[in-house]
């Protein structure tokens, strides 16, 4: 892979993202439309595109993965934990705050970002590792919602949801149920365990099925980087002390522990080199969305999201090379 491939992958990306950030700034886009984009990004298109991807895969290849897998989960939610003590008990942040940068650190843009820069790139086995990675993901968002309603001030959830580019649910009594609630009703959870189910029963799946799935799916890069572009459109950037140590921890942290368990436990292969990838992408939308909800750190948070995923541009090409 030369130089030329890798910025013709990347520039498309970033000029999807500057036109979201330009038609955010005009305000070209009300809240409600924004928020129905990002629906039909995460909820409907990337979805489709995942269940495709992993059903589409060979089973004795998928199975091969499980080790993958199990070290992903691992290395989302173990990050999670000790992040969130570690600022929490460390640092002496406020349980709310070290939530969210704990979230930061532990999960990443791989769902809007990822399908876009890796298929070009490293081929189509890259649309199964987005779904194993996005997987992670969902499990580790759910724990982080439950410590953010356990621990949140009777009114931190009472703002009004039209200024975010997509809704969050509101606070229950039960934070615990809430979490693994909302965690469930995720389609970038079941959609790839559906694609997974697929492949070891050896379900066919009708080709007017998938070409419709591809149909949908198609909008996934597009939309999603156009809606990141709205969201950080929408909140003041600025560099200080915490976003500058919140985005390298984003982009090397996860990194550097996935490729100490791939060394420990002697995973290779095109999976492992595009989770490695995938763990150095930008921040989680998802992380900004929840600081504006319960009003902790909405400021730092955004800016590492813009800086990170600027970054992109020295993250990607440097794992590679790491991984080549």
């Amino acid at each position: 892979m030369n130089v030329a491939d890798l910025f013709s992958t990347l520039i498309p990306v970033f000029f999807v993202l500057l036109l979201g950030f330009l038609a955010g700034k005009r305000h070209d886009f009300a809240p409600e439309q924004a928020s129905g984009l990002s629906k039909l990004a995460l909820g409907f298109a990337l979805p489709a595109s995942l269940f495709d991807g992993m059903s589409n895969l060979p089973k004795p290849l998928l199975i091969a993965q499980w080790e993958l897998a199990c070290l992903l989960l691992v290395v989302h939610l173990g990050l999670l934990g000790v992040a969130y003590l570690t600022l929490r008990y460390a640092l002496h942040l406020d349980a709310i705050a070290s939530a969210l940068y704990a979230l930061v650190l532990s999960t990443s843009a791989t769902p809007v970002f990822g399908i876009s820069v890796l298929s070009p790139l490293l081929g189509p086995t890259s649309i199964g590792t987005v779904g194993l990675v996005a997987l992670a993901i969902n499990f580790s968002v759910p724990v982080a919602v439950i410590l953010l309603e356990a621990f949140q001030t009777p009114d931190a959830g009472r703002v009004d949801r039209s200024q975010y580019v997509q809704e969050l649910p509101s606070a229950t009594p039960n934070p615990i149920w809430k979490g693994v609630r909302e965690g469930l009703k995720s389609p970038l959870l079941w959609a790839p365990v559906l694609g997974v189910l697929v492949v070891l029963t050896g379900l066919h799946v009708p080709s007017l099925a998938r070409n419709s799935l591809n149909f949908i799916g198609s909008a996934t890069s597009g939309v999603a980087v156009f809606t990141v572009g709205l969201t950080l459109s929408a909140h003041a950037i600025a560099l200080s002390r915490t976003v500058l140590l919140g985005t390298l921890g984003r982009l090397t942290l996860q990194t550097g522990l996935l490729l100490l368990g791939l060394h420990l436990l002697h995973i290779s292969g095109p999976f492992a080199r595009e989770a490695l990838v995938c763990c150095s992408f930008p921040s989680a939308t998802v992380s900004v969305l929840l600081a504006s909800k319960y009003r902790r750190a909405e400021a730092e948070i955004a800016s590492i999201l813009a800086f990170s995923t600027l970054l992109l541009i020295i993250s990607v090409p440097v794992t590679l090379h790491l991984v080549r």
